[in-house]
């Protein structure tokens, strides 16, 4: 009888720790002047990313310290970038490229929930 017990208490303790899975996303990005679209893109913690980034127009980057990404952006050559979303929080995201008189104001955020 103890050892029902036993194994009764050893297989809820496995269930109890088991994680949901997280679909992997897939999130297209679209740079143009001034500005990313999405402006925030939001992915769950643990969750592997793969963004598909593109430029409409001249060229950007896709620049996001936080999760060490900086990735140049040419018309007609869409960058893919990879990460596991390990750390929730609010990351910004800039052009690092100087693409006009409004860069300063070509900002977006990646937010990990």
């Amino acid at each position: 009888m103890q050892k029902i017990i036993i194994l009764i208490f050893v297989f809820c303790l496995a269930g109890c720790n088991r994680q949901p899975k997280v679909e992997p996303a897939h999130i297209q990005v679209i740079a143009h002047k001034y500005a990313f679209e999405p402006v925030e893109i939001h992915v769950k913690k643990g969750q592997e990313v793969t963004l598909e980034i593109s430029t409409t127009d001249v060229q950007h980057s896709f620049s996001v310290k936080g999760l060490g990404i900086d990735e140049p952006l040419q018309l007609g050559k869409p960058a893919v970038v990879s990460f596991r979303s390990d750390k929730a929080g609010e990351y910004p995201v800039e052009c690092s490229i100087i693409c006009g008189p409004g860069h300063d104001r070509m900002k977006a955020k990646i937010i990990v929930e």
